[in-house]
C-alpha cells in the first residue's frame, strides 16, 4: 500500500495560487510555536509578579487605613431597595447590622425546630442542658434517700422477724 500526498493541494487555494511555500510554512510554525511558548511563560511570570505586588499593597493599605475604611464603610449612608424596587429610608449599615440582629434576638417557639430562629434554638438547648442537669442531681437525690429509707425498713423489718428488735 503506497499514500500519496500532494502538498500542491495543501498549500495552493481555490484558484491555484500559491498561499505560502512549504519553507514559509515550516518557518511560520517554529516561529508561532517558540514565540507561543516565550509568550506563554512571560505572561505568567508578569501574572504571578503582578499578584504578589497587589497583594503586598493591599496588605500594607489595609493594615494602613483598615480599620478607617472598616468604619467609614459602616457610616456610609445608603438607601436600601427590594427586590421589587420598592426604596426604603436612607440608613447605615451599622444601622442595618443592628436591625437585622435586633430582629432576630425574639424568642419565638414555632410547630417545627426549622422554622425557629438561631436565638429560639440557642435558648431551647440552654434550658434542655440546664434542666438535664438538675433533673439529674434531683434523681441522685432521690434514689439516694430512697435506698437509705429501703434498707432502714429492710433493717427494720427483719430484725422484727428475727426477734432482734431494739
Amino acid at each position: 500500500m503506497k499514500i500519496e500526498v500532494n502538498l500542491e493541494d495543501i498549500f495552493r487555494d481555490e484558484d491555484g495560487s500559491p498561499e505560502e511555500s512549504i519553507e514559509e510554512c515550516i518557518h511560520r510554525q517554529i516561529t508561532d510555536r517558540l514565540t507561543g511558548d516565550l509568550r506563554k511563560r512571560l505572561f505568567d511570570r508578569i501574572d504571578n509578579e503582578l499578584g504578589k505586588a497587589m497583594t503586598k499593597m493591599v496588605e500594607k493599605a489595609v493594615a494602613e487605613k483598615g480599620d478607617s475604611i472598616i468604619n467609614d464603610i459602616l457610616e456610609a449612608k445608603y438607601t436600601p431597595v427590594s427586590a421589587y424596587g420598592q426604596r426604603e429610608g436612607e440608613t447605615t449599615f451599622r444601622d442595618a447590622i443592628v436591625k437585622a440582629v435586633s430582629s432576630q434576638i425574639v424568642y419565638k417557639p414555632a410547630n417545627y425546630s426549622s422554622d425557629e430562629n438561631a436565638f429560639t434554638r440557642a435558648v431551647k438547648s440552654i434550658v434542655e442542658k440546664q434542666t438535664d442537669a438538675v433533673k439529674a442531681a434531683i434523681t441522685a437525690q432521690v434514689d439516694a434517700k430512697f435506698k437509705e429509707d429501703a434498707i432502714k425498713f429492710a433493717v427494720s423489718e427483719l430484725s422484727k422477724r428475727l426477734g432482734l428488735s431494739k
